[in-house]
């Protein structure tokens, strides 16, 4: 909910006067860091900057799979609220969670000098933001039968986005830019072509549907450029199968899965995902950031079992 409510300031921080102006990813992810620390203020959190963390590994040491090789796939933000000691049952009824996990993807530049042009190539753009999306929803560490996390995705775009993604043949892509509650479902990854791959890796049999709620702040008018489409991704319920390995998250937090489901599926995505050389997806962890994951994985939050 906190995500929420510091998404709906971002085109103030994108645009207003007295703010820096964002030309990559990561000033993207930074400007919705600056509107989360001000609705953390906003309610006197104490040293509210402690409760985030950027580029958090998704497995504090790599390991996916007993004997597997390492993957240091990582998370664009991350936030413990567990201290506002707000949380239970009935809260949680509207996405309230104590951990908050968010990828994010920046499409501009491609668009024309008018944002009115569609993308030479479409294929880049929908292989990343579905290596994001299967990311949150299958990487995201569990150790009970119940989530304590949120899985947001923020994509914003500096034109309409049906100039940057595939509409034809990708229902999911339309799903994903329609606002209130949606559904996506991924599948066949096999038959993507060789651009998509590139980004997503072969997932041969992996079946993923999602339920999710799509947030959206996007412009009135076009006349001063630029100017930007800003979505918002909440994944509600996840369901995956790959073979016979099964998961479901529900959106009661309930987790049902076939004997290490989620570790199994999850092991088999993290070794094929598409690494970009030189992201810090490439870089093991330093001891300190090592040591502060595992700390924060082994904490079980308290309030909403209450």
């Amino acid at each position: 909910m906190l995500i929420e409510q510091a998404f709906f300031s971002l085109p103030e921080v994108l645009h207003g006067t007295g703010y820096q102006s964002q030309s990559y990813e990561s000033g993207i992810v930074s400007a919705l860091t600056l509107s989360l620390l001000q609705v953390l203020n906003g309610r006197n959190v104490p040293n509210p900057i402690g409760c985030l963390q950027s580029e958090r590994l998704y497995r504090s040491d790599g390991i996916y799979q007993q004997g597997g090789n390492p993957r240091y796939l990582r998370a664009d933000l991350f936030a413990d609220i567990n201290r506002l000691f707000v949380a239970n049952k009935r809260l949680s009824q509207y996405g309230w969670r104590h951990h908050l996990w968010l990828e994010c993807k920046f499409l501009r530049g491609q668009a024309g000098a008018e944002g009115n042009q569609h993308a030479g190539n479409k294929s880049p753009a929908t292989g990343s933001i579905l290596a994001d999306l299967l990311r949150l929803a299958l990487l995201i560490p569990e150790t009970a039968n119940k989530t304590h996390s949120s899985r947001y995705f923020l994509h914003v775009y500096d034109a309409d986005p049906k100039f940057y993604l595939t509409f034809r043949g990708r229902p999911w892509c339309k799903s994903l830019v329609s606002v209130g509650e949606q559904e996506i479902h991924v599948s066949g990854l096999e038959d993507e072509p060789a651009a998509v791959k590139r980004l997503i890796g072969d997932l041969p049999g992996l079946d993923v549907r999602l339920k999710v709620t799509n947030f959206h702040a996007g412009p009135l008018h076009v006349q001063h450029r630029p100017v930007y489409w800003c979505w918002l991704t909440r994944i509600d319920k996840v369901d995956a199968s790959l073979a016979r390995h099964t998961v479901s998250i529900d959106a009661d937090r309930t987790i049902t899965q076939s004997e290490d489901g989620l570790a199994e599926i999850a092991a088999f995505l993290a070794a094929r995902l598409a690494i970009l050389p030189e992201s810090p997806d490439t870089q093991p962890p330093r001891p300190d950031e090592q040591e502060a994951a595992q700390q924060a994985d082994e904490v079980v939050p308290a309030g909403i079992e209450d």
